[in-house]
């Protein structure tokens, strides 16, 4: 069967609709059920004070909300005031009625808000009251603007439910640490946010789990998302505003036509005070010292003792620790010191070159351990190490057999390692390849045939032993691997012609959940990218701006205002992120970056 060619577009495959059909008997001896059961929710009959009330007391302040019928309070936490208080609204039940204390007091001339989220639902079935958001003010006017906004993961561009976005009028980098906003508001299960009955002035910005609940900002425990500039905003309050409505947040359809004013993207965000955090021995010839935060600077590193070629350095992606080996054949002391000069936060914030000497020791377990009699026996039998190769017959064109060492390999001889072809005539070829080592992990190397792969072909890599040496001395032990590439009858492929590149970008071929990445492609030009052996379902297309060419996703900085590295899915014509490909199908698109 030939596979049908798209060009242009990718395909939607249709609906997959299913029914479930019921089919019952009478049965005479089964209770009559009590009639239709009750889907209303409970309908709001009154409110005092009423909505939008002013001169409200600062002191004692309560707002009951009558209802139709018996209404109970499922969730309070999901109630929240906006400026927040000290103390938490107390919520009771009185009959058909809710009634909110205020327990502390208020500030003078503010606009408040109490949103009562999915809090409330009827005594009987659970009927969830729609949304509900009450304004008063305590001053003589309400304040009438309102901005929307939607908040997402950074990396997986999944909705953000529950966080708290949070808006300020003063100054300060750290100011959602300290203080509490001004106005704020909760995300619905869609990311999506209204803050409501807002000045016209200018607002910095803030979002994050506030897990504790005290609407201040924790780092290293809450995530965080934040406006780069000052918001001003100029939407008025009006009952016919869409995005101001209650919604069904399983009615997809309706929840996605709200426009946002501004769209966050949330990020883990660690302490950017830069200092050593730990250090340590993990054998004798290899130690690591640990960094408080991300993209540490390290200008000079030595060990007393130790010549600086004999040194193997590795930072880890995000360049918050450092890993070193030593490749002396010699006996070590149990104590190195370290002189080392790098970039350390100083008492007013700033990064400066700074001078320290680090004792990096084995501890005195992992000597006594090392001493005993089966250590010295498995020190002398440990004179060789076994290869673990990575692959996978889909992905080897692209992405190379891929092998992990323990350690940094010193000294190699690839003249014998042999790549061999057999093809269907059951002839055999020597096979040129390269062999690179990973530029983000010194302990991996990927071997790369130079030559296309060939349908029906039979492939063999043999490594003999002897031709790697560890840092530790040891050398490694024969490997095989056979493999061919699969057959093409129950696969298709895509084929993406980037052009307008004029940045980094990491290409990602992942599930519709973002959770899994299938394919991966580093581009900085215009190129086709060429993507064999995709086997059918639904897939998205991730795009992340490499800004600083590590090849891996960067998480943002907060205080030193940096965003985390743009994420973009890729959208179909018709707005939609997740696409499907169905068997043997080629696939071709056109994408403009």
């Amino acid at each position: 069967m030939k596979k049908r060619e798209i060009v242009s577009t990718l395909m939607i495959a249709a609906t997959v609709l299913s029914a479930i059909v019921s089919r019952s008997c009478a049965n005479t001896q089964t209770p009559p059920s009590g009639g239709p059961k009750d889907t209303i929710p409970p309908v709001l009959l009154k409110v005092t004070p009423e909505n939008e009330s002013t001169n409200f007391p600062t002191s004692g302040g309560k707002i009951v909300l009558t209802f139709n019928e018996y209404t109970v309070v499922k969730n309070a936490s999901d109630i929240y005031m906006s400026p927040p208080t000290r103390r938490r609204p107390t919520v009771k039940v009185k009959g058909k009625s809710v009634e909110v204390t205020l327990n502390d007091s208020l500030q003078a001339n503010t606009t408040y808000t109490l949103d009562f989220g999915n809090a409330l639902a009827d005594n009987n079935e659970g009927n969830l009251f729609p949304r509900y958001v009450y304004s008063f003010s305590t001053g003589d006017e309400i304040d009438s603007l309102y901005m929307t906004g939607r908040l997402v993961d950074c990396e997986k561009l999944l909705p953000v439910k529950g966080a708290l976005v949070a808006l300020y009028t003063g100054e300060g980098d750290s100011i959602c640490m300290f203080e509490n906003p001004v106005a704020a508001a909760k995300t619905d299960d869609w990311g999506f946010f209204v803050v409501r009955n807002i000045k016209p002035v200018g607002y910095r910005i803030f979002a994050f789990n506030d897990k504790d609940g005290d609407s201040r900002y924790t780092i290293g425990t809450d995530k965080i998302a934040f406006y780069d500039s000052l918001y001003v905003p100029t939407k008025v309050i009006r009952d016919s505003v869409y995005e101001l409505r209650s919604f069904n947040m399983k009615d997809t359809s309706a929840c996605n036509a709200r426009i946002a004013d501004i769209e966050l993207r949330m990020f883990q965000d660690y302490s950017t005070r830069q200092y050593i955090l730990s250090k340590g021995r993990i054998n004798p010839k290899m130690g690591y010292i640990r960094f408080a935060a991300a993209n540490a600077q390290i200008n000079s590193f030595r060990i007393l003792g130790i010549d600086d070629t004999q040194i193997v350095t590795q930072f880890s992606p995000n360049k918050d620790s450092m890993n070193f080996w030593i490749n002396e054949s010699g006996v070590l002391p149990d104590s190195l010191m370290i002189n080392l000069n790098y970039m350390k936060t100083d008492s007013l914030s700033r990064l400066v070159p700074t001078n320290e000497t680090v004792i990096v020791a084995m501890t005195k377990e992992a000597i006594a351990e090392s001493m005993t009699d089966e250590a010295k026996e498995k020190a002398l039998a440990d004179t060789v190490f076994t290869l673990n190769s990575v692959f996978d017959n889909t992905t080897v064109e692209q992405e190379g057999i891929r092998y992990n060492f323990e350690a940094p390999i010193v000294t190699q001889n690839i003249d014998g390692i042999v790549f061999t072809s057999t093809n269907p005539r059951n002839q055999t070829d020597t096979s040129v390849f390269t062999l690179k080592v990973d530029e983000n992990n010194i302990c991996s190397f990927v071997i790369q045939l130079d030559e296309d792969y060939q349908q029906g072909y039979k492939y063999e890599l043999l490594i003999p032993e002897n031709i790697f040496t560890d840092v530790y001395g040891r050398k490694n032990k024969s490997d095989k691997i056979t493999f061919s590439l699969p057959n093409e009858d129950n696969f298709s492929t895509i084929t993406l012609n980037f052009s307008n590149v004029q940045a980094r970008y990491i290409i990602e071929l992942v599930n519709r959940e973002k959770t899994k990445t299938f394919r991966k492609f580093i581009i900085d030009k215009d190129e086709s990218l060429y993507f064999p052996y995709v086997k059918s379902g639904t897939y998205s297309l991730r795009i992340t701006e490499d800004r600083n060419g590590n090849g891996v996703f960067d998480s943002g900085d907060m205080f030193g205002k940096r965003q985390p590295e743009k994420v973009t899915v890729y959208k179909l014509a018709d707005g939609s992120e997740v696409f499907y490909i169905p068997e043997q199908t080629d696939v071709i698109q056109d994408i403009i970056l």
